[in-house]
C-alpha cells in the first residue's frame, strides 16, 4: 500500500505514519471482507430452503449492511472505532452461527479474524483478552450443546463429545495464533523501520541546516571579499585620478584616465557581484550601462555628438568573462571617442551581444574614420595589445573591418564562462 505526500505530511511523527498505514490497511480489509462475505452469504442460500429464514439469516443480512456502511463512512471514523465495530460484528456473527448450526457452523472460522484484526490496531494484551473471550464463548456454547441446554434438530448429543468440539476449533485457533504472531511481528518491524527513517530524516535535516548555515557564511564571506576588492580598486582608481590633477601634460593625463577606467571596469564587476545574490553571474546589460556611463563621464571633453547604442541579448555573464569584456569595451570605446570621430559630429558606437547554443557573439563598431590595420595597431598601441591579449584569454576568435569605420566581431565559447 502506497502513501503519497498528498496523504501524509512531512512533519508527521512515526506514530502518525504507522496509524495511517494501519487505517488504510483496515479500510482495504473491510472492503474485501464485505465483498467476500456477501459472495459467501449469497452462495450459502442456494439451493433455497424456507428453513433458512431464521434469526441467524437476519443477523447476517444486518451485519453485511453495517460492514458496507462502515466502509462508506470510513473517512468520518477513527481506525480504532472502525476496528471495534467490525470486531463486535464478527463476534456476533460467530456466536449467531455457532448457536444456530452447532459444531457444524461455518462461522467458526471467523475466530481467525478476531486476533488478526485486533492485533493490527490494539496492544497485545487487548488482543489476548478479546481472543480469550471468543474461546470462552465457544466453550460455553459447546458446554450448553453437550449438556442439552441448547436443542437443535440437526445436532445429536450422542454423536459429539467435548473432544470433537475441541478438535473442530483447534485448527482455527492454531491458524489464528500464527497469523497474529506474524501481524504482531510485522507491526513491530514497520514501526521500528519508520522510527529509523524518522531518525535518519532528522539527522539529514540537521546536516542540511548545518550546510545551509555554512553556505550562508560562505556567501557572506564572498560578499565581503567582493566588497573589499571593489573598495580597494576604487582607492587605487581615486589615487590615479588625484595624480592626474597634478599633471599638465594632456597625453599623460589621458593615459592615467585610461588606466583609471580599466581599474573601474574591474571594480564594477566586483561591485555587482557584491550586490547580487548570485556571486558567479553579472547582470550584463546593467554592467555595460554603468561602465559606459563611467567612460563617457571621464571623457566629457571628447563626446560632443557621440552616441552609444547597446543591444545586449544575454541576461547574465560569468565573472571569468565579465572582467575581460569590461576592459575590452573600455579600450574600444575610449579609442573610438578619442581618435575615431575626428572632424565628425555624428559619432555612433554600437555594441551587440548575443548567443547561440555554443558561443557568445560580440560585435563592436563605430562610424568613425577607421584605422590603418588592427594587427599593426595591436603591435603599436598598448590598448589594442591589451584587447588582443584579453580575447586570447577567453579563447575568442575575431574578425575586423577598418575601412572608413571600425568594426570588431568576436565570439567565444559559452562553456568557458
Amino acid at each position: 500500500m502506497r502513501l503519497t505526500e498528498k496523504n501524509l505530511n512531512r512533519n508527521d511523527t512515526p506514530k502518525t505514519v504507522v496509524n495511517e498505514l494501519k487505517n488504510r490497511l483496515l479500510d482495504r480489509f473491510i472492503l474485501i471482507g464485505a465483498i467476500l462475505g456477501l459472495i459467501i452469504f449469497i452462495i450459502s442460500l442456494f439451493p433455497w430452503d424456507p428453513s433458512y429464514v431464521n434469526a441467524d439469516l437476519f443477523i447476517d443480512i444486518t451485519i453485511q449492511i453495517l460492514i458496507f456502511g462502515i466502509y462508506f463512512l470510513r473517512r468520518t471514523m477513527k481506525a480504532k472505532t472502525k476496528a471495534a465495530i467490525i470486531l463486535t460484528l464478527i463476534f456476533i456473527a460467530f456466536i449467531s452461527d455457532l448457536i444456530e448450526n452447532n459444531i457444524n457452523a461455518t462461522g467458526i472460522s471467523l475466530i481467525i479474524l478476531i486476533p488478526f484484526l485486533s492485533i493490527l490496531l490494539y496492544q497485545l494484551r487487548t488482543t489476548l483478552l478479546i481472543f480469550g473471550l471468543s474461546l470462552v464463548t465457544y466453550s460455553v456454547i459447546a458446554y450448553l450443546y453437550l449438556n442439552g441446554h441448547i436443542i437443535n434438530n440437526d445436532y445429536q448429543v450422542d454423536l459429539y463429545t467435548a473432544t470433537d468440539w475441541i478438535n473442530h476449533v483447534s485448527t482455527d485457533i492454531l491458524i489464528a495464533l500464527v497469523i497474529s504472531i506474524f501481524v504482531y511481528s510485522y507491526n513491530e518491524s514497520v514501526e521500528k523501520f519508520i522510527v529509523k527513517l524518522e531518525t535518519a530524516n532528522s539527522q539529514l535535516k540537521q546536516r542540511d541546516d548545518q550546510l545551509e548555515e555554512s553556505l550562508d557564511e560562505k556567501d557572506v564571506l564572498l560578499q565581503e571579499i567582493h566588497h573589499r576588492v571593489k573598495n580597494n580598486l576604487a582607492v587605487v582608481s581615486g589615487l590615479l585620478e588625484l595624480q592626474s590633477y597634478s599633471i599638465d601634460d594632456q597625453k599623460s593625463k589621458y593615459v592615467l584616465r585610461k588606466s583609471t577606467n580599466r581599474i573601474m571596469s574591474i571594480a564594477k564587476v566586483h561591485e555587482m557581484l557584491y550586490e547580487s545574490k548570485n556571486f558567479t553571474k553579472i547582470p550584463f546589460q546593467r554592467y555595460i550601462d554603468e561602465l559606459t556611463t563611467v567612460i563617457f563621464d571621464s571623457m566629457d571633453q571628447y563626446i560632443d555628438g557621440v552616441s552609444l547604442q547597446t543591444n545586449i541579448d544575454i541576461e547574465y555573464i560569468g565573472i571569468n568573462h565579465g572582467v575581460p569584456l569590461g576592459i575590452i569595451f573600455n579600450e574600444l570605446i575610449t579609442n573610438s571617442i578619442k581618435y575615431g570621430f575626428k572632424n565628425k559630429s555624428d559619432g555612433q558606437i554600437t555594441i551587440d551581444v548575443s548567443k547561440d547554443d555554443e558561443h557568445i557573439n560580440v560585435c563592436y563598431q563605430d562610424n568613425g574614420i577607421g584605422i590603418e590595420d588592427f594587427e599593426t595597431a595591436s603591435r603599436k598601441s598598448l590598448g589594442f595589445t591589451l584587447i588582443e591579449s584579453l580575447m586570447g584569454q577567453i579563447d575568442a576568435t575575431y574578425t575586423f573591418e577598418t575601412e572608413n569605420k571600425f568594426k570588431l566581431n568576436f565570439y567565444f565559447p559559452i562553456a568557458a564562462q
